[in-house]
């Protein structure tokens, strides 16, 4: 096992942030690297899963928009899953948690939280804090 992959899998600061809405990743970003954390952020669903496969390790956390172009946060997130089923993850959304709940409904994986846009990111940030420090927050949905 090389260097980088054992600090990667030791690390438990790094996160993956994709929103198609670039003003809503850049604040998630800049919130999360405030509290020292190390995140990766992409607009377009497709790069950020094509970045994780070529960092499988690094990241703990996954926090997605649930509705994007090309490919939904829950498809992507099965995929992320389906490589690494111990990952985090957490959902973030514009839309009536009603009108989605049937787009997530059809995953069978465990999600720790989903937040309604406008987030409160002291919220998030104390969400984020509780999953690295494997504090159970985990609700099925």
């Amino acid at each position: 096992m090389n260097v980088q992959l054992i600090q990667d899998l030791l690390s438990n600061s790094n996160i993956l942030v994709i929103d198609d809405n670039i003003d809503i990743a850049n604040i998630v970003k800049t919130s999360l690297e405030i509290d020292g954390f190390d995140v990766s952020m992409f607009n377009d669903p497709h790069l950020a899963l094509e970045h994780f496969k070529k960092n499988l390790a690094k990241f703990s956390v996954v926090i997605s928009d649930v509705r994007m172009p090309g490919i939904n946060g829950p498809e992507l997130v099965a995929i992320i899953k389906d490589l690494r089923p111990e990952i985090k993850v957490i959902f973030m959304t514009a839309f009536d948690m009603m009108d989605i709940k049937p787009e997530i409904e059809n995953y069978d994986y465990e999600i720790a939280e989903i937040f309604q846009k406008p987030l409160s990111m002291k919220r998030l940030r104390k969400i984020v804090k509780e999953l690295l420090n494997n504090v159970t927050v985990h609700e099925k949905i």
